[in-house]
């Protein structure tokens, strides 16, 4: 039998976690279950590594006469809880259900309010080429340790010796700050190709500490191994993962990986078209797939644009100071992102073919929220605008911002305007105008400085135009009903009436209503 290696964490256990595991040795021993248990994963390698982690997961070694399952010991956890006088705890069980991807049956319960997940030690041994759902079976803490994603974690961490047991290469591979599969990565990866996704946002998630993938990993991706993500890997699975790695800090560096794995041009960048009606429901039939990337020299030119904003744009949505600045816990990241990913494949598309196309990529394809959607459709349809109406930066200085440019700057922030677009939406899309329209030297040369500096300059201008930024925020003095009493007006006029009073406002933010009445009985023309 392999040998772990042991060493000790690094700093004590969090007290309220050092709780928790004193109460589950105790319903070890007090209920005669005589287990042997461990904290695998997650919160053992973000202990080693400094980083708190409430992601407690159990593994369960059973002794010889008694196999152990995961929801036995929760339930357990339960009774033992419940002869205590403790609050009362309902476990929850997740049974095997390949349907919903669920090939593992785990059961969770919360001790002292946090959850805590139970699982059995298990080998999985994958019998179909086109499906990620193993056969699993009870097993031994090395096969357990095998069978996982990648070393950093595999490791485990015994309740009953206090010591980290790493059965592979995990600790030597976390202080090299890397990503690698415990066997050949090959098998692992084809046995199950979400592990490459999920490596992508490790990545990402780890990126303030370096960690890459492995070498081996980029030599083993193949159009094979590709194929096989997109055979075994749905489409909402996919999705996730691609959420959770625009929403974190390093989503740039999760892009980055995702191309040079080839996943940007095979399996992200697709637009999936249902046999059901247009917005269909998620099981319709696939009619075709178009994959951006290939589109000939649009897709090139979309796919470049893609990775020069992605070097250059999307570092200031994290820096301090930027006008561009996003919150590290706003949603508002991970929509700025799908945005600068998708704005090069839809830059000077009718607005027709972007609803069409765009909601075959984001819904279809990628499985987001139809609301994550129609906020990125509004962003590209104004950027569009902008272009369409030949914003110029050579009409913007401090102080100064031209007629033309506020009508095209208005038009813009017309497409904009819904209560649930994201506040920071005209910025960003305004930040990738500039860059890709009349800057492309910075683009090119990756100028992350540089873009900062004109963006945050240009920016700062419109903010100095009283009434510009602000033009569909602002109040009107006048509501519609009392428009049509001033102005003989259909109501299908009104609409059109309301966004010409609010254009006639923004150029001239001083009016007041009587100013406003006397434009609108002389024809509004002038």
């Amino acid at each position: 039998m392999l040998l772990p290696k042991k060493v000790r964490l690094g700093k004590p256990v969090a007290v309220a976690h050092e709780k928790i595991f004193d109460f589950l040795l105790r319903v070890n021993e007090e209920r005669n279950i005589n287990a042997t248990l461990r904290v695998a994963g997650g919160w053992v390698r973000d202990s080693l590594l400094g980083l708190h982690s409430q992601d407690i997961d159990i593994a369960i070694e059973s002794a010889t006469t008694r196999h152990v399952s995961g929801e036995l010991f929760a339930r357990e956890v339960a009774s033992h809880q419940e002869a205590l006088g403790m609050t009362a705890r309902t476990v929850s069980v997740i049974r095997v259900n390949p349907e919903l991807s669920k090939h593992i049956e785990t059961a969770t319960v919360c001790v002292y309010d946090t959850p805590i997940e139970f699982c059995a030690l298990r080998h999985d041994e994958y019998t179909r080429s086109d499906s990620r759902i193993p056969v699993v079976r009870p097993a031994t803490t090395v096969e357990d340790a095998l069978r996982r994603d990648y070393t950093v974690n595999a490791l485990f961490y015994n309740l009953h010796t206090k010591e980290v047991e790493d059965y592979t290469t995990g600790l030597e591979d976390l202080d090299r700050r890397i990503l690698r599969c415990p066997l050949d990565p090959k098998e692992t990866l084809t046995d199950d190709p979400l592990r490459l996704l999920r490596g992508v946002r490790f990545v990402g998630q780890l990126g303030e500490l370096g960690f890459v993938l492995d070498e081996s990993i980029f030599r083993c991706v193949d159009k094979e191994l590709l194929k096989k993500v997109t055979l075994k890997v749905s489409r909402e699975r996919v999705g996730k993962e691609l959420v959770k790695m625009l929403s974190g800090p390093f989503a740039e560096k999760c892009i980055e990986t995702l191309h040079e794995l080839n996943l940007l041009r095979e399996v992200i960048l697709v637009e999936l078209y249902l046999k059901s009606s247009k917005k269909g429901c998620i099981t319709a039939e696939v009619e075709r797939t178009e994959h951006l990337a290939y589109n000939g020299e649009a897709g090139s030119t979309g796919l470049e644009c893609l990775l020069s904003l992605n070097r250059t744009l999307a570092p200031l949505f994290s820096r301090s100071g930027s006008k561009v600045q996003l919150s590290p816990d706003s949603p508002d990241k991970l929509i700025a992102m799908i945005f600068i990913s998708c704005l090069g494949f839809y830059r000077g598309v009718s607005q027709s073919q972007i609803e069409d196309r765009l909601y075959a990529l984001c819904v279809n394809g990628l499985k987001l929220p139809v609301s994550s959607y129609n906020t990125v459709r509004r962003m590209i349809e104004c950027y569009n605008t902008l272009k369409r109406e030949g914003l110029n930066v050579c009409e913007i200085s401090d102080g100064e911002v031209t007629t033309a440019a506020k009508l095209a700057i208005f038009k813009g922030l017309n497409d904009l305007n819904d209560k649930k677009t994201i506040p920071s939406a005209f910025n960003i899309v305004f930040a990738a105008f500039i860059l890709v329209e009349h800057r492309c030297d910075l683009l090119a040369g990756g100028d992350v400085e540089g873009s900062g500096c004109v963006v945050d300059r240009l920016l700062l201008a419109l903010e100095q135009v009283p009434g510009l930024l602000d033009a569909f925020s602002r109040p009107l003095p006048l509501r519609g009903n009392e428009l049509a009493k001033l102005v003989p007006l259909e109501p299908p006029q009104i609409g059109p009436a309301l966004l010409a009073l609010r254009q006639y406002l923004m150029l001239h933010p001083q009016a007041s209503k009587d100013n406003m009445i006397h434009w609108l009985r002389q024809g509004g023309s002038s």
